[in-house]
């Protein structure tokens, strides 16, 4: 018995979610421990069992062996009382009430003779001590036969006497003549009177003792037992018999199945005295010792364990349970939740459900201090940024007064478009104090507005370009958010300034962010405008968005447009804003 055998057997009615519950486990060392002790007794009771079949089996020979000591006596002695009566002087010459008289006296004297009587050469009863069957004719059967044959005694088979209506067997003797044969004395020997008279008080009441003789015929001690008993030796039996000449016990037999068969036969007389049972484990005699032997060791190793499974889920699981329960409240925020029900658990179990509740209380009081701690943290990145944001403002305040008052065209140029870039880098810390989230940047609301800014700074609505946003809803962390910004601007600017010429309408510029198939982010902006010169040269804008592009460790390419205008291309991977701190 393996333990995995007894996991697969207990495991659907025991076992836990994954099938090793502690039930199931503790069922199962549990059984392991007690097999020993189960195979012991049974072991000891088939021992025991068999040792008592063997004494029982010996003890039951050991009758059969003195009743048919006992059987063979009387058959002598009435072998010896019909030659004496054979001998008796002037028998032959006796006829009417002497013989009868005579004969009645011998049959009195023995209470298993039936019937004494007289019979001529012929077969035929010249006088009997009972009544006996009219015209009987002895020279028919087999032992009168023998007698005639010159055997001086001879033995009949077992049958039924019509007068009795009980089986007799009959003992016959020659009659001593000095030539031709001159008739017999015969006794009919009443076979269940026989039988009664044997000491069999031994045997139990599921055995019966019967008489057979040559040819099976059986004849039991009462009538009681040949009605539901075996009728008729097996003539496979009775081979075996005559063959070893010794007392028998067969078992299995095919003529009489669950019949256990104990044969002695009689000295020289084709008589068999027969000892019939049930198989001996069917008798009540044997088979009580295993059974209690068995039974009883099974009856209490289930019982422990129904015990233990009891137990385990009374005092430990049902415990467990309720402390899983309390544990994914915990889970779920809820640790204001006291484990009340476990002050009438056992102390092992009180002891975890306390220590569950200080750790609880103490996940609350660190959870508060965390809390506070990440409120004054937000309180003091959105003071950064807004103060950030100020700061970028007032320089941007600054660079407007320096581009009206500088009389150079391209020195106001140059002011405005570092207005712009400074213009991106404050949008992005605006956004950040005015969201919940310090950690990320949504890109739509954020390009809406760096686009808004951008169309008043270049005179959107003078040069008749619209300004639009494409967003899948991408949220990026500030470190990223930066130089996707000033990436954008460039762009912009850059199409604003070499895409559509002077006094041209209808031109578009739109910028996109989408996520890709691998995860990675691209940031498009493109423009339906003359599209790329063949000899451009790369200006500051371009090495601005290059440098951004380096800055997220991304990757930046230029195209044709789908509208045959400039397509500008940002790709990079996006960081993980859960890594970013508060």
């Amino acid at each position: 018995m393996s333990f995995n055998w007894l996991t697969g057997v207990l495991r659907a009615r025991w076992g836990g979610e994954n099938g090793r519950g502690l039930r199931l486990q503790l069922l199962a060392v549990l059984t392991l421990s007690l097999s020993p002790l189960l195979i012991l007794s049974v072991a000891q009771g088939l021992i025991e069992f068999h040792e008592e079949r063997r004494e029982q089996l010996s003890r039951f020979q050991s009758v059969l062996m003195d009743a048919k000591a006992e059987l063979d006596a009387e058959l002598e002695r009435t072998a010896g009382v019909v030659a004496g009566l054979a001998s008796y002087p002037g028998l032959l010459e006796m006829r009417g009430e002497r013989c009868v008289e005579v004969l009645r006296a011998l049959q009195t004297a023995q209470p298993i003779y039936a019937n004494l009587k007289l019979i001529n050469e012929h077969g035929d009863v010249v006088c009997a001590a009972a009544e006996s069957e009219p015209h009987i004719d002895a020279a028919r059967n087999m032992w009168f036969a023998r007698l005639i044959g010159g055997q001086t005694e001879s033995f009949s088979g077992i049958y039924l006497d019509w007068v009795l209506h009980r089986p007799v067997m009959t003992a016959g003797h020659r009659l001593p003549t000095d030539d031709m044969f001159a008739g017999a004395v015969a006794v009919d020997l009443d076979v269940r009177t026989a039988l009664a008279l044997l000491r069999t008080q031994d045997l139990p009441e599921e055995m019966s003792l019967a008489l057979s003789d040559d040819e099976g015929n059986l004849a039991y001690l009462s009538e009681t037992d040949a009605e539901d008993r075996l009728a008729r030796l097996p003539l496979s039996v009775l081979s075996r018999v005559r063959v070893t000449g010794e007392p028998v016990v067969l078992e299995q037999v095919e003529e009489a199945p669950g019949k256990v068969i104990l044969i002695a036969p009689l000295t020289g007389r084709g008589v068999q005295l027969a000892l019939i049972s049930p198989a001996l484990l069917m008798g009540s005699w044997a088979g009580f010792d295993i059974v209690g032997t068995v039974l009883v060791p099974s009856l209490m190793w289930l019982l422990a364990l129904i015990c233990v499974s009891l137990a385990v889920g009374f005092l430990v699981l049902r415990w467990l349970v309720y402390l899983g329960r309390v544990a994914r409240l915990y889970g779920a925020g809820r640790l204001d939740v006291q484990p009340v029900r476990a002050s009438g658990a056992p102390l092992e179990i009180r002891t975890l459900a306390d220590t569950m509740a200080s750790m609880a209380g103490d996940l609350k009081a660190r959870n508060e201090e965390l809390e506070s701690l990440a409120d004054q943290r937000g309180a003091l990145l959105r003071e950064i940024h807004h103060r950030v944001k100020n700061n970028l403002q007032v320089t941007m305040s600054l660079l407007n007064i320096q581009a009206r008052r500088t009389p150079d065209e391209e020195a106001r140029r140059v002011l405005i478009e570092a207005r712009g870039r400074i213009n991106a880098l404050a949008l992005v810390h605006r956004t950040l104090y005015e969201n919940d989230d310090l950690r990320t940047v949504e890109m739509q609301a954020f390009l809406e507005q760096l686009l808004h800014y951008l169309g008043q700074a270049t005179g959107e609505a003078q040069s008749g370009v619209d300004l639009r946003v494409d967003d899948a809803g991408i949220a990026l962390d500030p470190e990223q958010a930066i130089p996707v910004a000033l990436f954008v601007t460039e762009a912009i600017t850059n199409a604003f300034k070499h895409a559509f010429p002077e006094g041209e309408t209808g031109g578009e510029i739109r910028v996109s962010i989408s996520s890709g198939d691998e995860g990675e982010v691209c940031v498009s902006v493109r423009d339906n405008g003359q599209g790329l010169a063949q000899d451009v040269v790369e200006g500051m804008g371009t090495s601005i968005m290059q440098a951004m592009a380096r800055r997220v460790e991304g990757q930046m390419d230029r195209q044709v447009g789908p509208d045959g205008g400039t397509q500008v291309n940002l790709r990079f991977r996006p960081a993980d804003p859960s890594r970013q701190p508060l």
